[in-house]
């Protein structure tokens, strides 16, 4: 009869036997079950386990031992549990733990992906070798092998069958009766009993594999599910069996064990749920690597690529021309007046422009070039392998003419320009970041031109650069150690030819590039926001001035301060304006704050309701340069304004053979009925004077005039300005 099963349940009871000098040599049997023998059978030897000495260790010190074996002949593992029940007697248990082997091996290969679950996979192995010890010292206590047998199923949830298939009869052990929920006292045994347990669904997946075990066609090994007749749990078996034949070879029992394998199996769903999580996990993690490494080299709004990328794929350009004699093209352009659109709009609709800014971007390069978004509103364009004799102008058009359509952005309109600026290698730099650099100031000197244009790269620019980064450099430092100074052109009555006031104007004589005049380091100040500083300086300087002057000669002046659009903007700017009338005596009337047209374009409503605070105040408020800017005379009327300066351009063109004189003379008298005084800056020629005197011009200021001078010549003017006649004669 060959080995066709899984037994749980094969035990023997044997006695050692030893020599003259107690050394054990030798075993006899006392008892041994069916499963046993057939363990016995299978091999050559008499004994699936051969350790005299193994066994009689355990049979006269009464220690039991426990080891696992591997039968090569039956392909099959057991674990051999040996106990003593009295001196030089003991008590062999094999059990089949072949697929709770192939379990642990395919745990040990899954613990080797997941090392974190190696810690559950040993508790579980320790509980089972507790359940052994627990069963081990059970077993002890029994005398008769049919107890220890029960004992043994009982720990390790095993029953055994028996199916006679001559008188169709079932036989199950007690523990197999627990199994199903079973009472045996309560409960006549049957066959029809025993598969009224087993679940509908796996009835008759059972019964084909009982036919064809008996057909000699496949091994009995089945899984299946049972509804516990105690509390119609279901639970989990797993039942293996092998047919008995007669001397004929004829098949008449069935011997089989089962077991109940619900934990087993809740184990291994939970060690796969948990293996799925893992991947789970895994994939999740290598999708964020993928997503990081893509943040690190593309922009998170227009999906650009960004500096980083666009200057590595500048260094592959570059080596590539090097080797082919071509060019390659920087392109640097920045947004003009985004900032308003972000300020005004939100943020929301200005990073909306941003992508729609580098979708148009895209269609004005080939697939071999690249676009990059660099930072804010600043982008890049990287024209690759331009043969020497070809003309980049005509991809700078095509990029301008992109920004010739409105954006439509969340169906709100907006007007869009760029500032370009080129650089070229290998004309422009031999390296990336020199290119790159160079294109950037190349874009600076677009701006500065007005905008809404390109400037090619040239040395000049770098030179202008540097002088600019030396200028903001020195200015850091420059109002700390009191290197500014203000000088004072006197302001005239027309009519009287008495003294008016002064307009305070600004001196910087560095000690390390010399004299700078106000043109040059201002708007340094005010793209570096130093003109803040700058500019309540002048403000606290010029109101004490005037004051000191109002003082010592007893008589009201009236100082004028040219205020910058960057200062105009902050939003404490009324209150700085304040503390220095507050901190000099000044009254508000005194003081002239000189602003340009340009500062009502970008925000009139705020520019307009800050500088009629303060006119309410009393402060007077100037508009400077009238004529050369935006501003119309309809719309004069709308600003908050007490004097209109009329621009020396107008001044200057004054002669008795200019026919355009009297347009000068149409401006003063439509002022006049708008109830705004004016003052006419630039007077160099008598014949400018007494022009501006006969068209009722209010007030007059020039070279001919009088000069800046510095603080200590102040006082001198106004002396020599009160000991002149009452009023200037105009000359016909």
């Amino acid at each position: 009869m060959g080995y066709n099963g899984n037994y749980l349940s094969a035990y023997a009871y044997r006695k050692i036997i030893v020599d003259q000098e107690g050394n054990p040599i030798d075993y006899e049997y006392i008892e041994a079950n069916e499963a046993f023998k057939i363990l016995i059978r299978s091999k050559t030897d008499e004994d699936p386990f051969d350790g005299i000495n193994f066994y009689g260790n355990v049979a006269l010190t009464g220690k039991a031992a426990t080891t696992e074996y591997y039968s090569d002949a039956l392909e099959r593992w057991f674990r051999v549990e040996v106990y003593s029940p009295k001196k030089e007697y003991f008590v062999t248990l094999c059990i089949d733990i072949t697929s709770f082997k192939q379990t642990e091996f395919e745990l040990i290969d899954k613990n080797e992906l997941l090392g974190q679950l190696y810690e559950e996979v040993t508790a579980t192995e320790e509980e089972l070798r507790q359940q052994m010890d627990d069963l081990n010292q059970a077993a002890q206590l029994l005398t008769e092998s049919k107890t220890r047998l029960k004992r043994a199923q009982k720990i390790a949830h095993v029953g055994n069958w028996e199916f006679d298939l001559e008188t169709k009869t079932v036989w199950i052990s007690e523990e197999a009766f627990n199994l199903y929920g079973l009472i045996m006292e309560k409960h006549e045994l049957s066959l029809k009993l025993v598969q009224q347990r087993v679940h509908f669904e796996d009835r008759s997946r059972m019964d084909e594999a009982l036919e064809l075990l008996i057909q000699g066609e496949s091994e009995y090994n089945v899984n299946f599910r049972i509804i516990r007749a105690d509390n119609f749990e279901e639970r989990h078996m797993h039942s293996i069996a092998e047919v008995v034949c007669n001397s004929s070879g004829m098949p008449v029992k069935i011997l089989g064990v089962i077991q109940d394998v619900t934990e087993q199996m809740i184990y291994e769903r939970d060690l796969k749920n948990k293996n799925r999580e893992l991947m789970k996990l895994h994939e999740e993690l290598r999708e964020n690597e993928q997503r990081i490494s893509h943040m690190a080299y593309y922009d998170y709004i227009t999906d650009l690529p960004n500096r980083i990328l666009f200057l590595d794929k500048l260094k592959e350009a570059i080596t590539i021309a090097k080797k082919n004699g071509t060019n390659v093209i920087v392109v640097f352009l920045d947004l003009d007046n985004f900032k308003i659109v972000n300020d005004t709009l939100g943020h929301t609709i200005g990073d909306a422009l941003l992508i729609e800014t580098a979708k148009r971007l895209l269609t004005c390069i080939d697939s071999k070039d690249t676009a990059a978004r660099l930072s804010g509103d600043e982008f890049a364009l990287l024209i690759e392998d331009v043969k020497p004799e070809n003309s980049i102008v005509p991809n700078l058009e095509r990029i301008k003419l992109i920004f010739k359509e409105p954006f439509w952005i969340n169906e709100t309109m907006i007007n869009l320009t760029s500032s370009i600026g080129v650089s070229i290698y290998p004309d422009n730099g031999e390296t990336g970041e020199e290119l790159l650099n160079n294109a950037d100031t190349a874009m600076y000197k677009a701006k500065e031109l007005g905008k809404n244009g390109y400037q090619f790269f040239d040395i000049k620019m770098k030179e202008n650069l540097l002088k600019k980064t030396t200028i903001e450099r020195l200015l850091r430092k420059a109002l700390k150690n009191n290197e500014f100074v203000l000088h004072y052109q006197p302001q005239y009555v027309a009519k009287t030819g008495r003294i008016r006031g002064f307009e305070a104007l600004i001196r910087w004589n560095s000690p390390e590039i010399g004299f700078l005049s106000p043109m040059e380091f201002i708007p340094i100040a005010e793209e570096s926001g130093l003109i803040i500083e700058i500019g309540e300086w002048v403000l606290n300087t010029a109101s004490s001035v005037c004051k000191k002057f109002q003082d010592r000669f007893g008589h009201e002046l009236i100082m004028a301060v040219n205020i910058s659009p960057i200062q105009l903007r902050q939003r404490k700017f009324r209150g700085t304006v304040l503390k220095a009338i507050k901190s000099s005596g000044l009254k508000p009337t005194s003081l002239e704050l000189e602003v340009t047209e340009s500062i009502f374009i970008d925000s009139y409503d705020n520019v307009a309701n800050e500088l009629k605070n303060l006119k309410d105040l009393g402060v007077r408020i100037a508009l400077d340069d009238f004529g050369t800017g935006y501003s119309s005379l309809s719309y004069l009327r709308k600003l908050p304004i007490s004097l209109l300066k009329i621009d020396k351009a107008f001044v200057q063109e004054i002669d008795s053979l200019n026919p355009y004189n009297e347009l000068t003379k149409s401006i003063i008298s439509l002022v006049h009925k708008l109830n705004i005084e004016t003052i006419a800056e630039g007077v160099e020629t008598l014949e400018q004077l007494n022009y501006l005197i006969n068209a009722k011009c209010d007030h007059l200021q020039g070279y001919y005039l009088g000069k800046p001078e510095p603080e200590d010549l102040v006082g001198d003017i106004i002396e020599k300005a009160a000991g002149k006649s009452s009023s200037y004669e105009a000359v016909e």
